[in-house]
């Protein structure tokens, strides 16, 4: 299927990941302060946590998606 993305994620990963993007996110809220960020504006970013650093962009938007379908996370809405 075109523009479906080959790389694949085990189940151990994702949690792990999905670990680390909730505690990227606290670290964010608890250092920076201000108000809700998306995980992936956060990775690669000059202020990336390092609990992310172990996880790849595709990692992080897998978690990101699984968390937000357990509803455990919701992105902040653009304008």
């Amino acid at each position: 299927m075109k523009g479906q993305h080959e790389e694949k994620i085990t189940p151990e990963r994702l949690i792990e990941a999905s670990d680390a993007v909730l505690m990227a996110l606290q670290e964010h809220a608890r250092e920076i302060g201000g108000g809700p960020i998306s995980p992936l504006a956060l990775h690669g970013s000059s202020v990336q946590p390092a609990c992310l650093a172990d996880f790849t962009r595709y990692e992080v938007e897998e978690a990101t998606a699984f968390l937000m379908r357990m509803g455990m996370l919701e992105l902040p809405r653009t304008v």
